[in-house]
């Protein structure tokens, strides 16, 4: 769900509030489908199941990296910065630990993703493979895409998103601490040592 949809948040506090939880159930599921033993063809049942588990797994780090959606990584820095109010260090350089290790490029590393066609920002070329080869197969940008079957393109692709797990568990610690730690407030909303005296009337 993207800004200016309904769920958005109503303060950049609410943000953080949001960010938490879906972070912490994005680890959980990494944890509860990492695959077991070694290596596995591809064409095997196991090398099927894993292949599809990867192609989920980039498929929900969209919430995190993708400018518009409400939960981005670049949305939750700004609010780290916006709601230290009390300017707590930890919160700080977390903040531009979480900056520093994400970048455009892990959005859809769009050299590899693109080739061959018309760059677009407008669109998502990795889940338009992904969802058309499973909802919608005659999907036009499905089938132009040339590459909806090439199992390694879309590993690699996949995995240049996984590059951003590193900076979303930065950003994961960093909100449970300002919050545990009761360090974070909404921008404009006075703390009690500044809150103005109650009226005698």
């Amino acid at each position: 769900m993207g800004e200016g949809k309904r769920g958005k948040p109503a303060s950049e506090l609410e943000r953080l509030q949001i960010f938490e939880p879906l972070a912490t159930e994005y680890f959980r599921m990494v944890e509860l489908f990492k695959p077991g033993g070694g290596p596995v063809a591809l064409n095997s049942v196991e090398g099927e199941r894993r292949h599809w588990v990867e192609l989920f797994r980039a498929a929900l780090l969209r919430k995190f990296i993708v400018r518009d959606e409400h939960v981005s990584l670049k949305l939750v820095v700004r609010a780290l910065r916006l709601c230290n109010y009390t300017g707590d260090r930890k919160v700080v350089e977390g903040a531009e630990q979480v900056a520093s290790l994400f970048t455009d490029e892990m959005v859809g590393d769009r050299h590899t993703l693109m080739s061959g066609l018309a760059q677009s920002n407008e669109h998502d070329l990795f889940e338009d493979v992904l969802y058309g080869r499973l909802l919608h197969g005659d999907a036009d940008r499905f089938h132009r895409s040339g590459w909806a079957d090439d199992y390694a393109r879309m590993s690699a692709v996949a995995a240049g998103r996984f590059d951003a797990e590193r900076a979303l568990r930065k950003a994961l610690e960093v909100v449970r601490y300002g919050l545990a730690n009761e360090l974070l407030q909404s921008p404009g909303v006075p703390t009690d040592d500044t809150q103005p005296p109650a009226s005698n009337r």
